[in-house]
């Protein structure tokens, strides 16, 4: 609720002041972002993965994800699909990038690829205590996205589960409970 109108201001000076700072180069970049800044957020972002001082891995994965993500807004989805490739490779310790990966191929309607993110994320159950864990990996999404690629290739009792599994983690989401009420009648049927 509070505003961020001052904060790009302050973090492009922060960043004039000390342009060898990595960090404050991926928050500058991540507010681009936000921004819809997307060639100013590539444009920072690959920046900062050039920086000799820009080695935590985390950090370095998201840098990618932010890319990832204006290149998918800019409707460079092949680029995307490739950076968010590298945030993979980069942290595969990570859900994030499994999951925006997933995200993406959900999109396009690349159900096995939705299968298998999805199948990579849900392995990783030690959730990192940083800024760069986002709630969304975490919570009903990977288990949602899984539940509907498996519903598109025909397998209705895996579906099921993993329905159940996302309503299980957002008890409250209508959307997820109609899901699980439209799968168990399929289920049901002779």
């Amino acid at each position: 609720s509070k505003s961020r109108a001052q904060y790009l201001p302050l973090l492009e000076l922060s960043v004039q002041e000390d342009p060898d700072d990595d960090r404050n180069v991926h928050y500058l970049g991540r507010e681009y972002m936000y921004r819809r800044r997307w060639e100013d957020c590539i444009r920072t972002l690959k920046r900062h993965l050039a920086m000799p001082s820009a080695t935590w891995r985390d950090e370095r994965a998201a840098s990618m994800r932010y890319i990832a993500r204006s290149f998918s807004m800019k409707g460079e989805r092949a680029l995307a699909r490739d950076w968010y490739l590298r945030a993979v490779a980069e942290a595969p310790h990570l859900r994030e990038p499994y999951t925006d990966l997933a995200m993406l191929l959900y999109e396009e309607q690349n159900w096995e690829g939705v299968l298998y993110f999805t199948g990579c994320a849900l392995k990783i159950s030690n959730r990192p205590r940083s800024y760069i864990c986002e709630a969304a990996a975490w919570g009903s999404l990977p288990h949602d996205l899984r539940a509907i690629a498996l519903y598109h290739t025909g397998r209705i009792r895996e579906a099921l589960d993993s329905a159940r599994r996302a309503l299980e983690l957002e008890p409250d989401n209508e959307r997820l409970r109609g899901n699980v009420e439209i799968l168990e009648k399929q289920v049901m049927k002779p």
